[in-house]
C-alpha cells in the first residue's frame, strides 16, 4: 500500500530560514524530503524572509500573522503578569492556527507541542486518531533546567497540565531520542508503545568534511546561543585553564549573546587578558556554517540544559570534527554513546579541560574520532537514511 500524504499538514510557528533552531530545521529537512515525493500543506508564522523561501522551494504552505501578538508582553515587568500575558497570547494563536485547520481531513502533525496542538485536540475529538505531536523538549521536562529569569514570560498557566492532555489525545507520539521517550513516558504517564523514536534529520551533503590549509592555532568551536543554559560559563572558565598551559589556542563563538552570561564572560575574558584569544561573531548565516566547522580543530557542545537532541552536535560530527559535548539529554545517543565524540559532566569545567586536552595533545585521536564521527552520523540522521522511517511511521497512522 502506498503511503498518500496528499493531505498531509505540518503545523509549527517557527520557519526556516528565519528561525535556525532545532525544531525549525528538523521542519525545514522533513519537508524538502517528503516533498520530492508527497504534496505536504505547512501552516506556520508570517514571515517575508520564510514565505520568499518556502515558495521558491514549490512548497504549499499557509501563514499565520502572530507577531503582533508578542509585542503585547514587551512592557510588562513583573514575571506573574509576563506569564499571564503569554497565556493569553498562547490562546490568540491557537485560535488562529485553529481556523486554519478546520478543512484539514488527513494526517495533522504538530512540530512541537504547543498550545495551538491544545487548542485543536480539544475542539476536535473526531480527529484525534490522526494527529501526531513531535516532542522535542516539553516545557515540563525543561522547566526543571531553567531559573527564574529565564522562566519569566514563558512560563504559562497550566502548561504541564495542557502538555499531559496533548500526548493523551494525540494518536501518536514521535521524539528524536530514546531518552527523550522515556523521560516524556515517566514524566506524563505515557504508554512507550505510543511514541516512535526518530532522529531529526540533517544534510550532510551541505555539512560535510572540507580540506582546509594547516593553521598555527588550536581552534575551539562553540554554535549556538551564548547563554548561561548552554553552559558558556563553564566554557570560558575551562578556556582560561587551557590559556594557562597552552599559547596557541583560540575560541570561537558563533551565536547570538542572551541574558547576563555575555557580561561575566566577558569580565573573565578581560581579567585573563584573553580578548585577542576569545572571538565572538555574533549571527552567522546557515550557508556559512560549514565554513567555520571546517577551520576548527574541535567542537565543544557544553549544555547544561536537557537538549533531546544538539544539532550542533549533529553537525560538528557530519563535518568530521570530534566534538566534545554534555552528558545530558538526547546528546549521549548522538555521539553513540561516546564512541563517536568524547562526553562530560555538565558543569564540569575539570573534566571539560581534560577532554580538551586529549585532543590537543593527541592528534591521531583527534582524527579517528573525526572520522568515527562522520561515518556514524551519517547513518543515523542523513535525510537519506531517515526520511524512511518517517514515512513508515506516517504510515502506521494511515494504517
Amino acid at each position: 500500500m502506498k503511503v498518500d500524504l496528499t493531505n498531509f499538514t505540518m503545523v509549527c510557528r517557527w520557519s526556516f530560514p528565519q528561525s535556525t533552531g532545532g525544531v525549525a530545521m528538523h521542519n525545514h529537512y522533513l519537508l524538502n524530503a517528503l516533498e520530492k515525493k508527497f504534496s505536504c500543506n505547512y501552516i506556520t508564522a508570517e514571515s517575508k524572509i520564510n514565505s520568499v523561501f518556502i515558495k521558491s522551494n514549490n512548497i504549499r504552505f499557509s501563514r499565520i500573522q502572530i507577531t503582533k501578538y508578542f509585542s503585547l508582553s514587551k512592557f510588562i515587568k513583573f514575571s506573574f503578569l509576563k506569564n499571564a500575558a503569554r497565556s493569553f497570547i498562547d490562546k490568540k494563536i491557537s485560535e488562529l492556527f485553529a481556523e486554519k485547520l478546520k478543512k484539514e481531513t488527513g494526517i495533522i502533525e504538530f512540530m512541537d507541542i504547543h498550545s495551538e496542538g491544545y487548542h485543536f485536540l480539544k475542539n476536535n475529538p473526531e480527529k484525534r486518531k490522526n494527529v501526531i505531536i513531535r516532542s522535542h523538549t516539553p516545557f515540563g521536562l525543561l522547566k526543571k533546567y531553567l531559573n527564574k529569569t529565564e522562566l519569566k514570560g514563558v512560563d504559562t498557566w497550566f502548561a504541564f497540565e495542557r502538555e499531559k492532555k496533548c500526548f493523551d489525545w494525540a494518536g501518536l507520539i514521535s521524539t528524536p531520542s530514546e531518552d527523550l521517550k522515556l523521560r516524556i513516558c515517566e514524566l506524563y504517564s505515557i504508554n512507550q508503545d505510543k511514541v516512535q523514536v526518530i532522529p531529526n534529520l540533517l544534510d550532510t551533503n551541505h555539512f560535510r568534511p572540507k580540506d582546509i590549509t594547516h593553521r598555527e592555532d588550536f581552534t575551539i568551536l562553540h554554535v549556538g546561543r551564548f547563554e548561561r543554559a548552554k553552559g558558556v560559563e563553564t566554557l570560558i572558565k575551562s578556556f582560561i585553564s587551557l590559556s594557562n598551559k597552552f599559547n596557541n589556542i583560540k575560541l570561537i563563538n558563533v551565536g547570538t549573546p542572551r541574558g547576563s552570561s555575555i557580561n561575566n564572560c566577558m569580565d573573565l575574558i578581560r581579567d585573563n587578558k584573553l580578548d585577542q584569544k576569545v572571538i565572538f561573531t555574533g549571527f552567522i548565516d546557515y550557508l556559512d556554517l560549514p565554513e567555520f566547522y571546517a577551520k576548527s580543530d574541535i567542537v565543544v557542545v557544553p549544555s547544561e540544559i536537557y537538549e533531546s537532541f544538539s544539532y550542533t552536535v549533529a553537525q560538528g560530527m557530519a563535518c568530521g570534527k570530534p566534538v566534545i559535548a554534555s552528558d545530558i539529554g538526547g546528546i549521549p545517543e548522538t555521539t553513540n554513546y561516546g564512541n563517536a565524540g568524547l562526553l562530560f559532566e555538565p558543569g564540569n569545567v575539570d573534566q571539560l579541560t581534560d577532554k580538551i586536552e586529549i585532543f590537543y595533545s593527541n592528534t591521531k585521536i583527534r582524527d579517528e574520532i573525526g572520522d568515527k564521527a562522520r561515518k556514524y552520523i551519517v547513518d543515523y540522521c542523513s535525510i537519506k537514511n531517515i526520511k524512511a522511517k518517517h514515512i513508515e511511521f506516517y504510515q502506521s497512522i494511515l494504517n
